[in-house]
């Protein structure tokens, strides 16, 4: 879950000159840094570019994370990408992907202001995305229950069988019980008239 919604952040890592080591080397010496790319859903013009802190690294730890695995800048967005809603088409991805827009998510959660960057449609744009969104969690959950229906009969199922196993078996042990009552007396008759 974005704890920062409508604001979005992705890492890299970005050569940096060192001015001093440069100097006493006398050609370009660089070091890896790591720079964060901070911002808005549906703002093409805000945008923040620089070395990342460890504020930064906390505030968005979930790209963060994503970063550190080897995830490029679009990878660190998570979410359902735009072009697995097939409401929009191709041209419209390809807008939103301009105003930093590439998730379902992204677009359900724009601000009122930030709706008027895109123009005209755009709350029944974010309406429908929000009610995609619940929908799917809605398929989630019953999806959710349904195998989790299909796990009990299964224990159900093995429970019977088990079950059927342990009746059949009291069963041959009473039956073996019996039958050694009933030869029992009879050999203790015999073993009587042989005296």
């Amino acid at each position: 879950m974005n704890e920062n919604p409508g604001i979005y952040a992705a890492f890299s890592v970005e050569p940096v000159e060192q001015a001093f080591k440069s100097q006493q080397a006398g050609r370009p010496i660089f070091e890896d840094r790591e720079f964060v790319r901070i911002v808005i859903a549906g703002d093409k013009n805000t945008e923040v570019f620089r070395e990342a802190t460890p504020a930064d690294k906390d505030r968005f730890h979930e790209p963060y994370a994503r970063f550190k695995k080897g995830l490029s800048a679009r990878e660190q967005v998570t979410g359902t990408p735009l072009s697995e809603w097939p409401l929009l088409k191709a041209s419209q991805i390809k807008e939103f992907e301009a105003i930093n827009i590439y998730t379902v998510e992204q677009l359900a959660g724009l601000s009122d202001t930030m709706k008027q960057n895109i123009g005209m449609g755009a709350h029944e744009l974010c309406a429908a995305a929000k009610a995609f969104l619940e929908s799917a969690g809605n398929n989630a959950k019953a999806s959710e229950l349904a195998a989790e229906n299909e796990r009990l009969k299964s224990d159900v199922d093995l429970l019977r069988g088990q079950v059927k196993e342990l009746a059949d078996r009291i069963s041959e042990i009473d039956a073996e019980d019996n039958s050694r009552r009933t030869r029992a007396p009879k050999a203790a008759r015999e073993n009587n008239l042989e005296l």
